[in-house]
């Protein structure tokens, strides 16, 4: 069985880590696996090293599905360029997986398998799709986080760990909390992968507090910074709307760091109440979560027995049992019609409004792959699949091909075609 990890973009956020995991436990598992990207990032000599990743264009890849490189092509489902790949996979089964976002274009006749991050993920995805949204809790690498050997002197460390610019990680409400704790003591650390500064939140309410440490960290430095949380007797403090899973609250349970984090969509399944974290009532005020978060802090905390906690229930075994399962089924597995499903909790609806703002963005960039990729297929010679990714591309965003830009493409794209019958 060969399987390729697809993604358009090799970023800095916790997909790409969940991918490079999966490719891993599959190659242990004697899975042939390869990764495929369009447009690097900092993130990519972690995938290079493995000897099975490439960037290049979709008009290339189309060429090795051709030659039935692939039995699986795995991708998450509100990708920009996934649904051209599952037009261009020719034999290969799509399996697709919903990590932190809806997607509204997936169903039994583009898609062999859908699979979700969380049940959270599942349950507001389910809707727009006939096939069963199965759960595979994502896993962490449990090789890479381990506790420190011993608490350090000094304050307690208050931490945000992700984008501050992205709106569901919602900082701005970290910022007001943070400072609360610090006004009693904690030291603030921000590692932000957007190295954002003040002035990108002059117009959101956000509370200026003094930071020990706010800029990037990468991938492989993470741990370090999460077990000297842990050793300050400190915590990281999430405060998103809504989250796929939330990686970083296994990551840094595992390097024996408390979490805190809102009762929302994904994140409590991330967070192990009493043991790896806490959850606190997502409508509470700023002031009642610091409160809390405060009297968590003043009780001892067992690094040991939190890591332990994390590891244990967040492998990476079962996660690729799952999958393994799921990529040898003989047949698709569609959802029961008529099924109740569980009303949305309160707590998600903030989350869920981002959620669907997304989708809307979400369309525009479908339609714009489209039109990219179509271009590339026509000059590779592949035509008639250019044609249809083009039409998939229409269905997502017909405005986007009215555009100025779209029209030059379609232009663009018109008199390839127009050169390729005359060739033929």
């Amino acid at each position: 069985m060969r399987v390729l990890l697809f993604r358009m973009l090799c970023d800095t956020g916790g997909v790409s880590s969940s991918m490079l995991l999966l490719g891993r436990h599959l190659a242990r598992r004697g899975v042939e696996s390869e990764y495929w990207f369009c447009r690097s990032s900092s993130r990519l000599p972690e995938f290079l090293e493995t000897g099975r990743a490439t960037v290049g264009s979709l008009a290339t890849l189309a060429g090795r599905f051709e030659r039935g490189e692939f039995d699986i092509v795995q991708m998450t489902a509100s990708d920009p360029a996934a649904e051209v790949v599952s037009h261009i996979a020719a034999r290969s089964r799509v399996v697709v997986t919903a990590r932190g976002a809806l997607a509204d274009n997936w169903s039994r006749d583009n898609c062999f398998a859908y699979t979700a991050i969380s049940q959270g993920m599942a349950d507001v995805n389910q809707p727009f799709t006939e096939l069963e949204i199965e759960v595979v809790r994502n896993a962490i690498d449990v090789d890479a986080y381990a506790p420190p050997a011993r608490r350090a002197a000094g304050a307690p460390i208050v931490a945000f760990v992700g984008r501050t610019t992205a709106v569901e990680k919602d900082f701005p409400r970290f910022t007001r909390i943070a400072r609360r704790l610090a006004d009693r003591g904690a030291r603030v650390w921000i590692a932000d992968p957007h190295e954002a500064t003040w002035d990108n939140f002059v117009s959101l309410p956000v509370e200026h507090v003094a930071t020990e440490r706010w800029g990037r960290v990468s991938h492989d430095a993470m741990p370090a910074v999460y077990r000297a949380v842990a050793a300050s007797g400190g915590l990281v403090l999430m405060t998103s709307r809504s989250e796929g899973f939330g990686n970083v609250a296994p990551e840094a349970a595992a390097c024996g760091a408390r979490v805190a984090a809102p009762d929302v969509m994904g994140l409590r399944e991330a967070i192990l109440p009493g043991e790896t974290g806490l959850l606190y009532p997502a409508a509470a005020s700023d002031d009642d979560v610091a409160e809390r978060i405060q009297r968590w802090l003043d009780e001892p905390h067992d690094m040991e027995r939190c890591a332990e906690a994390a590891r244990r229930v967040f492998s990476p075994t079962a996660m690729v049992d799952r999958y393994i399962d799921i990529y040898e089924r003989p047949e698709q597995r569609l959802h029961a019609a008529g099924e109740p499903r569980a009303p949305l909790p309160e707590s998600d609806a903030p989350g869920m409004a981002v959620l669907k703002e997304h989708l809307a963005r979400q369309r525009i960039w479908r339609a714009t792959a489209a039109r990219q990729a179509a271009q590339e297929l026509v000059r590779a010679g592949h035509t008639r699949l250019a044609l249809t990714v083009l039409a998939s591309g229409f269905r997502a965003s017909p405005a986007q091909f009215l555009s100025a830009t779209g029209l030059r493409q379609l232009a663009s794209t018109g008199a390839d075609l127009a050169r390729a019958a005359r060739r033929r």
